[in-house]
């Protein structure tokens, strides 16, 4: 299971992330201003496809290849990750990831201890175990990035949620990343997922307002610079 450590200085990253964390039923974020909502989305990461999701049978060969390619780590980053709780946020129940689309893990779901914000504005961290990238990553252990890319795209689609910006490669705890900005009609998110052979680390900020938006992208430098593998 995840580790949690003390808050830290914020990292190099200084960007926003995502979560798309909803309120079960008759539950209540600390601090909430806006109204309980009870209807169901994701957490970025999530989905509803059928059976294990794979690379296309043309990449299943080893060797040279003129696509760019991203070598993944065999580490375990969602039984093994650690982060810091950034300072100024408290855990909070009753959220959950509706959609999963892959096998979760574990759900971790932060808020600001300063009233005045809405019950989804929020930092997630979410574990997802059992992934499948086919053939070609059992043998060569790596993917190409546009996999990795297409998976994300993936997430999108089930989401039914609209792009901000290109998703693109990243880098999480020094370990290459897909990040992408994305907006649904009750909050916007950015979101980066940290892919292993077997397993998603994903990290992610929600916000309803500008208000709130400065707060979360704080919070969201501060965890996503925080986090280490192994």
């Amino acid at each position: 299971m995840h580790r949690t450590t003390s808050a830290v200085a914020a990292g190099a990253m200084a960007v926003a992330l995502l979560t798309g964390c909803q309120l079960m039923p008759g539950t209540s974020g600390p601090d909430s201003t806006g109204p309980e909502n009870t209807s169901a989305s994701d957490t970025g990461a999530g989905g509803s496809g059928d059976g294990p999701h794979t690379i296309p049978p043309q990449l299943l060969e080893c060797g040279e290849s003129s696509d760019p390619e991203v070598q993944l780590t065999d580490a375990l980053v969602a039984s093994d990750g650690q982060w810091s709780v950034p300072a100024g946020y408290q855990p909070a129940e009753g959220y959950y990831d509706d959609l999963a689309y892959e096998e979760q893990s574990f759900l971790e779901t932060l808020v600001p201890e300063s009233p005045g914000y809405h019950t989804l504005d929020l930092l997630g961290v979410i574990g997802y175990v059992g992934l499948d990238w086919g053939q070609y990553a059992r043998e060569c252990n790596r993917v190409p990035v546009e996999a990795m890319l297409e998976r994300v795209a993936e997430y999108e689609r089930a989401l039914g949620a609209e792009a901000i910006d290109d998703a693109e490669l990243t880098e999480v705890a020094g370990l290459p990343a897909v990040t992408q900005a994305m907006e649904i009609p009750r909050y916007t998110f950015r979101g980066y997922w940290l892919f292993s052979q077997t397993e998603l680390l994903f990290i992610g900020c929600q916000w309803t307002s500008d208000h709130a938006r400065e707060e979360i992208e704080m919070g969201c430098a501060e965890i996503v610079g925080s986090v280490q593998v192994g």
